[in-house]
């Protein structure tokens, strides 16, 4: 091709080029076939624009060329093309074929791990329920099993308790029947249970495949269902026999406090007789006796305590009212023996009256105070004391009080103190007459008349010492002091 036909043919190519991709707005014109002029100086235009110069037929050429879609590349097609296209792109397509394949083994793999983990899962979880059901089965025939060794021991406790219960005679005879009546009802719950739990089925994993362990045709959750079924079913057995296991034990202790209840009281009652009782005391005796035997047959064992406790205290009451007694009798003799004569000797019998009244079981309580108060008469009795007037520095000789029956009046008193055969200041039980309390003390103050009281007050003022410091004495055998000064009979114990 000339130089000249290139160019005006690379012309033409360049309008549908421009035509076709490059100007919108001329290729509408283009499109639509109905302005070529006006398209025609748009293209001249456009070229001039550029510097080159384009001849109307190279216009025509173009525009011409691009309504018979001149110079448009059409793709081959049907499958030989489709087959020449993938052989080009062979290099791409084996690369993604390649990635393909290897996702698929990645993936076929972690199916396949994900199949066995949730194979070993299942299998794992099957075989916890297994060990899960079988658990609870041993763990009945354990609890059966302490439930008959209870009963059996309850068993044998009665057993050994009848023949006790038999010495005692008609009075356990209620307990007795009561107790054997509750272990029949017992046995009778328990009949079966051994060989019932015995036949208790389990389930067996072999294979991957869950069956009962005593045969059958079930497999899988119905064999672990039958055994369930019948563990349930033994479970309630086994309900309703420990349900009597309770009372029995009751009964059977019951029983044994009411023997050891039995034999302490004809124990403690054959002591109480054998004791010195008062008649009062066997009173007493026969009516806890009797009532604790009552008690025993109506099973209350509390009352049954008590009446065992009354009779050991009939026993150590017995033996406190024989020393109580000989104790009385020996401060009589001691109190008589110190010549004790007149109201003195009526007042000492008149307490040793008292005390032997209050010698009983019923007020033995008040019969130590009675013997403590006869045993102060008879201390003061075997003793001789000087009443002395105090005549000590630190000490008071005098007091005087405002009387309360006379107003304006005093009632004077000299401070004294008894002293023994020792010279050492005796404890007596002295009245005062403010208070009209009896208090028992050493030192104390004897009311005197004001005559009396300033003559000692005068002694004393003489020299600091009293002189004539001696206001009476009482003799061994005398309850009373014999005052040697004048005196009105009354004391007081605190100034």
């Amino acid at each position: 091709m000339a130089p000249a036909e290139l160019q005006d043919a690379l012309l033409t190519m360049d309008v549908v080029d421009q035509l076709r991709y490059r100007n919108a707005e001329m290729k509408a014109l283009a499109d639509s076939g109905h302005d070529k002029a006006t398209l025609k100086q748009r293209l001249l235009e456009l070229y001039r624009s550029q510097g080159i110069e384009v001849s109307d037929e190279i216009l025509e050429a173009g525009i011409q060329a691009q309504r018979e879609q001149r110079y448009l590349y059409a793709a081959p097609r049907g499958w030989k093309a489709w087959l020449a296209r993938r052989w080009i792109d062979r290099g791409r397509l084996l690369k993604w074929a390649l990635v393909a394949a290897l996702v698929l083994l990645v993936l076929s793999m972690l199916v396949m791990m994900a199949r066995s983990f949730g194979a070993f899962v299942h299998e794992s979880n099957v075989q916890k329920n297994v060990q899960l059901l079988n658990g609870k089965v041993a763990a009945q025939q354990q609890d059966a099993a302490a439930a008959r060794a209870l009963l059996a021991g309850q068993e044998q406790a009665l057993q050994a308790l009848l023949p006790r219960a038999t010495a005692s005679g008609e009075r356990l005879q209620p307990l007795t029947e009561a107790a054997q009546a509750t272990l029949a009802e017992a046995q009778r719950h328990f009949t079966g249970m051994p060989a019932a739990m015995a036949a208790l089925p389990t389930l067996i994993r072999q294979h991957k495949l869950t069956r009962i362990s005593s045969g059958g045709s079930a497999t899988g959750q119905q064999a672990a269902d039958q055994v369930e079924q019948q563990r349930l079913a033994a479970a309630e057995q086994l309900a309703r026999a420990r349900q009597s296991l309770p009372a029995l034990t009751e009964r059977v202790n019951t029983l044994a406090q009411a023997i050891d209840a039995s034999e302490l009281l004809d124990t403690t009652n054959t002591a109480a007789k054998a004791a010195r009782l008062t008649p009062d005391a066997e009173k007493v005796r026969a009516r806890a006796y009797t009532g604790g035997d009552v008690a025993l047959r109506a099973g209350d064992m509390a009352a049954a305590s008590q009446a065992v406790t009354t009779l050991k205290e009939l026993i150590g009451s017995a033996d406190k009212l024989v020393a109580l007694n000989e104790r009385l009798a020996q401060l009589k003799a001691d109190g008589l023996a110190t010549g004790v004569a007149g109201a003195d000797r009526k007042r000492l019998e008149r307490a040793v009256d008292q005390a032997a009244q209050l010698i009983r079981v019923e007020t033995l309580a008040e019969a130590a105070p009675a013997m403590d108060e006869v045993a102060q008469l008879v201390a003061l009795l075997s003793k001789t004391l000087v009443y002395r007037i105090v005549n000590r520095d630190d000490e008071r000789t005098g007091v005087w009080r405002y009387s309360e029956k006379a107003n304006g009046s005093r009632n004077y008193y000299l401070v004294t103190e008894a002293l023994d055969e020792a010279g050492n200041a005796a404890e007596l039980l002295i009245r005062n007459e403010e208070t009209g309390k009896d208090e028992r003390v050493s030192v104390f103050a004897v009311r005197v008349p004001e005559a009396t009281y300033n003559r000692v007050a005068a002694d004393k003022q003489d020299n600091g010492i009293i002189e004539d410091d001696q206001i009476g004495s009482k003799p061994r055998g005398s309850l009373s002091p014999r005052f040697r000064m004048p005196t009105t009979g009354g004391y007081i114990t605190e100034w």
